[in-house]
């Protein structure tokens, strides 16, 4: 099945049903007081995390999703029947963004967790409830609001309990097939694993039974944090993981390798540098035993545990697993402090707004609010070195997309604060 992590939809919530005039009619009564019914409600449109799917390639069919409208109101105080919420069932780890704002909409990390994610319109009041003292026959109703209406950007942001971190052909698929019972391909070029693979590791009897999911994820290249190769939708997943494990060829140079993965994390999310984490030298079979002890002692400044392994020969695999038992952090404080969600509340308070000011031949957006001018003021001393980064961390934060929607063409000008930059398209 072909595996897709990003998909844009579009969901439109129920419209509340209009509230009804009408007044009692009764054979002895002709002049009957009102009696118009309420509209029902529309109805919610949901995202809701489940365990049983794992792409989103199963909502691909189906780009709008609609939630049924309220019913109207009927005389004799009948009030209309609300409309059933609409519920989207997707993969566990997706996270929901409003494409207009760039907001956290939705942040689903644990299985049947689910978010609002547009928002039903009120059902209208019948005349009936606007009858007072001195207006008694009210020839009016109130009409049902309209439900809210969005496009939003799903991406899947594998939930694993441990992801492995390294190069292509550093030995992850290897690693991952002697540690459990995935069947990821092996070869020996680049890119082998084209999409996430999941593979489950057990130890224990029947009363100390224990198991986690270990992710193989597509390799990491130098310049993965600008987007080069499969390096955005590499980091995207492995953000989700609770325990990495850097993955090093022993046969190579293992700290230059591991310095330039931590650069590459640290660039992305430098959150990721905090997550627990474990050194798995891989490829020892090629080396000689007082050659891996040098490397050993060379990996040793990085702080991390280092375990010397073999996947192709099954040399160190008891007590790499060991290990990942022991240091596995605890999923329910893990989720706490991962929500994309609370991520976003500074955003959301301080929205970000971008005008056009021309000058002559000379077009310039000015942009206020939002985060950026703030980062880029903690990079002034050191703006040319930063830029790199700091372009990938206003990508992310929706500063190109604002630009492109707002129409900035390549050349333009763009003013953040005392800062000024030409703007220019991944083109």
């Amino acid at each position: 099945m072909a595996f897709r992590d990003i998909l844009e939809i579009e969901v439109v919530a129920g419209n509340g049903g209009d509230g009804a005039m009408s007044f009692h009619r009764a054979k002895y009564m002709p002049k009957g007081g009102s009696d118009g019914g309420h509209g029902g409600k529309g109805g919610t449109v949901y995202l809701r995390a489940v365990n049983n799917v794992t792409s989103l390639e199963d909502l691909v069919g189906q780009r709008k999703y609609r939630a049924a409208h309220g019913r109207y109101g009927e005389g004799r105080l009948r009030n209309g029947a609300d409309g059933p919420d609409l519920i989207i069932d997707v993969p566990v780890g997706t996270t929901a963004f409003d494409v207009a704002s760039g907001q956290v909409i939705a942040d689903l990390i644990e299985v049947g967790q689910i978010k609002r994610v547009a928002k039903s319109g009120i059902g209208g009041r019948g005349n009936s409830a606007f009858v007072n003292a001195v207006r008694q026959a009210p020839r009016f109703a109130e009409q049902g609001s309209i439900g809210e209406r969005r496009k939003i950007r799903l991406e899947l942001r594998l939930i694993a309990d441990v992801g492995l971190v390294g190069y292509p052909n550093a030995g992850k698929s290897s690693l991952l097939a002697a540690l459990s019972r995935a069947n990821p391909e092996i070869a020996a070029y680049p890119f082998t694993t084209l999409a996430p693979i999941l593979g489950v590791v057990e130890r224990g009897d029947l009363d100390t039974f224990q198991r986690f999911t270990l992710a193989d994820i597509p390799g990491i290249i130098e310049g993965a944090s600008l987007g080069k190769g499969l390096g955005l939708e590499f980091l995207r997943h492995i953000s989700r993981t609770r325990l990495l494990i850097y993955v090093v060829a022993a046969d190579g140079d293992p700290r230059v390798t591991l310095k330039a993965l931590q650069g590459e994390l640290e660039a992305y999310d430098p959150r990721l540098l905090e997550s627990a984490a474990l050194i798995a030298l891989n490829k020892i079979d090629l080396l000689e035993p007082d050659e891996i002890e040098m490397v050993t002692e060379e990996l040793q400044g990085f702080g991390l545990p280092i375990v010397p392994i073999s996947a192709l020969e099954g040399i160190g695999l008891t007590q790499i697993r060991d290990a990942l038992f022991e240091m596995m952090p605890d999923r329910e404080l893990w989720a706490q402090t991962h929500s994309l969600e609370e991520m976003s509340e500074e955003v959301r308070i301080e929205r970000m707004t971008i005008e056009l000011v021309v000058e002559g031949e000379e077009r310039t957006w000015v942009v206020r609010g939002g985060p950026f001018e703030a980062r880029l003021a903690r990079f002034k001393r050191h703006l040319n070195d930063a830029v790199d980064y700091l372009q990938t961390v206003f990508k992310r934060e929706g500063l190109y997309s604002g630009l492109a929607r707002a129409g900035a063409k390549p050349g333009d000008n763009v003013r953040i604060g005392d800062f000024i930059f030409e703007y220019f398209t991944d083109d």
